[in-house]
């Protein structure tokens, strides 16, 4: 059987993706694979965006997931936590799961250690979102949005459809 995703493995996607999470992925080799950054959904993570990998991707219902996005803010130098705070405190952001509202939690603003890849000097970064048991998510087809504001008039949403695949059979199956 391929390993399961633990709840372990949930939590650390929810809160490591900047920090520590984000800095064993880029070094890639064997550490990748116990990354917590998990960009493709391979630990867990179901990002609600349309046209990314996970939109219609399927997820095996014997592991623990997490549905999340991340906010991330910077600029020279000199943008710093205080700086940081003022732009990202005020975003909200809320789910839907299956046309209900989804309970969620953000992480607290982190500095973000690759400030560079959106040509940034200094970033900073939360995520919000959920972590979801085996129980949580039914076997079939679901339905993901996202919706995004903030006091600039930032009003944004996107969404996706994803599965949960029994035991045994697709995303569960042996490799």
């Amino acid at each position: 059987m391929p390993r399961r995703i633990t709840r372990g493995d949930a939590e650390a996607v929810l809160n490591a993706f900047g920090t520590g999470g984000r800095v064993i992925l880029r070094h890639k080799g064997e550490t990748a694979q116990a990354a917590p950054a998990d960009f493709l959904g391979s630990h867990g993570s179901i990002r609600p965006f349309q046209g990314s990998p996970w939109d219609g991707r399927h997820f095996c219902a014997e592991d623990w997931h997490v549905i999340l996005v991340g906010w991330i803010d910077g600029g020279d130098v000199s943008f710093d936590h205080q700086a940081a705070r003022a732009s990202l405190d005020p975003v909200t952001v809320s789910f839907t799961l299956d046309q209900s509202p989804l309970v969620t939690t953000r992480t607290p603003i982190k500095p973000f250690h690759n400030p560079q890849a959106f040509d940034m000097e200094r970033a900073w970064y939360f995520q919000q979102g959920a972590v979801m048991s085996p129980a949580d998510l039914g076997v079939g087809q679901h339905e993901l949005s996202v919706r995004f504001t903030d006091p600039t008039g930032l009003d944004e949403s996107d969404g996706i459809t994803f599965f949960i695949d029994a035991a045994g059979t697709g995303a569960c199956q042996n490799d």
